[in-house]
């Protein structure tokens, strides 16, 4: 069910950036689905998977309890968001001592980054006594290519500090892609 997941998430993106810029009371707003709830959203559809397994449900309807039951609690999320953003409750946040903070944000960039290993390697990687897996012959296939991509994505804009470097970057990378597919004959 991956390529219909990954449709419905593009989709959904698609979604979320029209009615954020559409409804938002600022001219110039632009927003994308953030990374940070993807940890939560990440355990509760595993979660959902594992308890409807054990009790036997087919696939199928496991796909639609996870798919609707996590656009439910997105869709609450929001609700308490705009609650917190009209009584003004996020001054609170900055109760929250730096370091918490810090920890939290490494542990999206370490859960990020985690998952886009597995993701490329087709590996599933519960945390670090999993990384193992990634030493495997086909996995560091899988993953070479997009670590130097990402590397080379780096560097370029780290580099070459244009606007226009990095969707220019994801579009070239894509491009080698698939011109190395139509020189090896590979579908």
């Amino acid at each position: 069910y991956l390529s219909v997941l990954m449709k419905l998430t593009v989709v959904s993106g698609a979604v979320h950036q029209i009615t954020f810029s559409s409804v938002s009371s600022l001219p110039f707003a632009v927003g994308q689905v953030q990374d940070a709830g993807l940890i939560f959203l990440g355990a509760m559809a595993k979660d959902i998977v594992r308890r409807l397994k054990g009790m036997g449900v087919d696939d199928e309807s496991i796909l639609a309890t996870a798919t609707i039951g996590l656009s439910v609690f997105t869709a609450l999320l929001g609700g308490a968001l705009i609650l917190v953003g009209r009584f003004k409750l996020a001054s609170y946040c900055q109760l929250l001592p730096s370091s918490v903070v810090g920890g939290y944000l490494a542990y999206i960039g370490f859960f990020c980054g985690q998952a886009g290993l597995a993701l490329m390697a087709r590996l599933d990687i519960e945390g670090l006594r999993d990384w193992y897996k990634f030493l495997d012959r086909e996995a560091l296939t899988l993953l070479t290519p997009g670590v130097l991509g990402g590397c080379a994505i780096y560097f370029s804009v780290r580099t070459f500090r244009h606007m226009a470097v990095l969707p220019s970057s994801i579009a070239m990378i894509m491009v080698v892609f698939y011109l190395i597919l139509c020189v090896k004959g590979m579908s």
